[in-house]
């Protein structure tokens, strides 16, 4: 359980583009209970405290909340290591210092299977490799902050990457899709990529071009309009912006293509479904047309069949406000076992 007393609180997600809130009916009980769900635009906080206000009208102070956040220097890499040097105090410190210019006295860092999503067991260390998971202890007091800025009180708050990596295997697990796929978080200054293979989690390179740098292609492309303006329109998903996509997105393809296939031709194995993290509907057409120029599917996410088979309820108005990028906030309560987040072989 996630508090010793079952009372009303708020799941809340902060992306680039959009914050997702839910009521749960209780946080913590030992079933889940979404009595409401809100969408908001990511850069009006007053908003967000206003809605949470009328979403809780029964606390004068602070709501308590799971919190999910996408930190702008995240970190999620499969890495290898020297299991007899493991155990050095100096080993992870140098290790990050090398390889990621990190600062381990200014992280937070977490260890994790990349094979079955499992924390690192002091007791029991790994064999060869591990996911690193984490962000700058001081963006993430800020985040805290942020949250508390808006009268949540978190009571846990995640990075929500890996969430949702067992998030979209649990719903390939539901449909009986066992094909590779690749995770796709179009952040605002890169894009991160995440496949989910059948020897587990693997982790490419960040891609240097995001959603900021697709506003700049578009207003070369669209002419001279002022950014906020093209934003706007990206956001949209207008019919002139839908047209032009390939054209918008061919940079990115040409840096997420060789990502995919690196992992195809050292594995063996082909990735057939394409997910794009906590894209708002507006921008659907960015996952649809990085799939068709890479040859995959869009994975077909259908939030309230999975949300169903995990025996979580909600309330009879809910179903229909539910979109595929609505999975990203339910992971953090979905109850995941470690094994879902690996795929077995056929």
């Amino acid at each position: 359980m996630l508090l010793r007393r079952s009372r009303s609180g708020v799941v809340i997600e902060v992306n680039p583009y959009r914050v997702l809130l839910a009521r749960l009916e209780r946080l913590g009980g030992d079933t889940i209970r979404i009595e409401q769900v809100v969408e908001l635009p990511a850069d009006d906080p007053a908003g967000v405290n206003r809605e949470l206000r009328t979403l809780f009208p029964e606390y004068k102070a602070f709501i308590p909340g799971i919190c999910g956040i996408f930190p702008p220097a995240r970190l999620l890499q499969r890495e290898e290591i020297n299991p007899r040097k493991f155990a050095e105090a100096d080993y992870l410190p140098t290790l990050l210092a090398s390889q990621y210019k990190i600062p381990a006295d200014k992280w937070r860092i977490a260890l994790i299977s990349p094979f079955d999503g499992a924390p690192f067991d002091s007791a029991h260390p790994p064999v060869k490799e591990v996911l690193l998971c984490g962000e700058a202890a001081e963006e993430l007091q800020a985040a805290q902050s942020r949250f508390l800025a808006l009268g949540v009180h978190p009571r846990q708050m995640e990075i929500s990457s890996l969430p949702v990596l067992g998030g979209v295997l649990s719903y390939q697990a539901m449909i009986g899709d066992s094909q590779p796929a690749a995770v796709v978080e179009i952040d605002l200054h890169r894009t991160y990529v995440f496949i989910l293979g059948k020897n587990g989690i693997h982790t490419p390179a960040p891609l240097e071009f995001g959603f900021n740098a697709l506003v700049e292609t578009a207003r070369k492309e669209l002419g001279d309009e002022d950014l906020t303006t093209i934003r706007a329109r990206l956001l949209a998903g207008e019919a002139d912006i839908v047209a032009r996509a390939p054209r918008l997105l061919r940079q990115l393809v040409r840096n997420l293509k060789p990502a995919i296939d690196y992992f195809e031709l050292q594995t063996g194995q082909r990735v057939n479904d394409l997910y794009c993290t906590f894209l708002p509907p507006g921008l659907a057409w960015m996952a649809q047309t990085l799939a068709a120029s890479i040859e995959m599917q869009v994975l077909p996410v259908d939030c309230v069949a999975w949300l169903t088979a995990l025996g979580i309820t909600f309330n009879d108005d809910i179903p229909a406000r539910l979109g595929p990028h609505w999975l990203s906030l339910f992971s953090l309560i979905a109850r995941l076992g470690p094994a879902s987040h690996a795929k077995k072989p056929d």
